[in-house]
């Protein structure tokens, strides 16, 4: 299933679901997952990143059933579901809370009274930070939208997400995943400015590079996570600075002479230093692969890597270890941990002719 297209994959599903509920699916809602390449935990601060889009993706397909009964089957877990609209209990295993939620977001919301079936499957690794849940949300939310023809655009879409992360899962997460997973298009990067909530697309110039993602089989589960911690620190961080210059700065507004007036408390400081700098990153990165300049690009990622790790305290030994393996193979030109933190993938910036040996080696 690694190299299955797009199509393919929806054929394939559309075969299941008829086997599983002995009708053709009336929609089919499909949803990529992610890469960030540069600008983490930033989007819940207001800030910038540059994310993209894979060729790996959720579906959810669905059709309607004439009672108030939701059928619900997972291939991925080969498990089912199955509930009315007037059982709101959440409980069960997390990808069970994922669809619940979005299910009673959307009923909740919108009204909604008849009952569907619908399958969901897809081939992005789950827990890795390439955004499976981010993708599961986008693909059940747009999916009930579709089967029922709210009028709801895209933007509605990304906050009825957010709100199935921050209200019903308890994971105090920005906008990031959502909206890579809503608004990216093939074959070009996104630049989110999350304090506006707008975006815009730029091409790769990169020509003699390749970007290999390398799999520290250490899951992230971001709701028994720090990830929590880390929010409230930068919301206390903002506030604790604001009292001490007696001013009413936002992440926005703040810069490293700022933030020297509370360099005495020391996970404050880190934390806002990660945030300014990885903002500039940002910025950098735009104009450097714009470029195609390979060696700022690394060296871009070695320093958010340095940042996440050292100030903002997400990385991990697992994580950590394969940085530094990977910084003495030949080709590497810069790497980060990618996503939320605490596990997951690490993304790197091969030089082209060294890619077979630098995955067969870290291997």
């Amino acid at each position: 299933m690694d190299r299955i297209s797009k199509n393919n994959l929806i054929q394939d599903y559309k075969i299941q679901f008829i086997n599983r509920f002995n009708e053709l699916p009336s929609i089919v809602s499909i949803a990529p997952g992610r890469v960030n390449i540069i600008g983490e935990h930033t989007d819940y601060n207001k800030g910038l990143a540059i994310p993209a889009a894979v060729n790996k993706w959720i579906l959810t397909l669905a059709s309607l059933r004439k009672d108030r009964i939701i059928n619900v089957f997972s291939l991925n877990y080969k498990k089912t579901l199955r509930f009315s609209y007037d059982q709101s209990n959440l409980n069960g295993e997390l990808w069970e809370k994922y669809v619940k939620a979005s299910i009673y977001l959307i009923k909740e919301k919108y009204n909604v009274k008849k009952g569907f079936n619908i399958l969901i499957g897809g081939n992005i690794p789950i827990g890795f930070g390439l955004s499976s849940s981010a993708a599961l949300e986008v693909s059940i939310v747009s999916s009930i939208v579709k089967l029922f023809a709210l009028n709801i655009d895209n933007y509605e879409i990304l906050k009825i997400c957010n709100l199935i992360e921050n209200k019903i899962l308890g994971i105090k997460s920005g906008f990031l995943d959502q909206y890579a997973s809503i608004f990216s298009k093939k074959n070009q990067f996104l630049l989110i400015d999350f304090k506006n909530l707008n975006h815009e697309y730029f091409k790769s110039n990169i020509k003699n590079g390749c970007w290999i993602l390398v799999n520290s089989m250490v899951e992230r589960k971001l709701i028994f996570s720090d990830y929590n911690q880390r929010v409230l620190e930068c919301s206390d961080a903002i506030n604790f600075l604001n009292q001490k210059i007696k001013q009413k700065l936002n992440f926005n507004s703040i810069n490293i002479e700022i933030i020297k007036e509370i360099k005495h408390n020391k996970i404050f400081y880190n934390r806002l230093l990660h945030i300014i700098t990885e903002n500039q990153r940002v910025f950098k990165m735009k104009k450097a692969i714009l470029s195609g300049d390979l060696n700022l690009i690394g060296n871009l990622l070695n320093q958010s890597h340095d940042s996440l790790a050292n100030n903002y305290n997400v990385s991990c030994n697992e994580i950590d270890f394969i940085i530094d393996i990977s910084k003495k193979e030949n080709g590497f030109l810069g790497g980060r941990i990618m996503g939320g933190g605490f596990g997951g993938c690490t993304i790197n910036l091969i030089d082209k002719k060294y890619k077979k040996e630098f995955i067969s080696n870290i291997k």
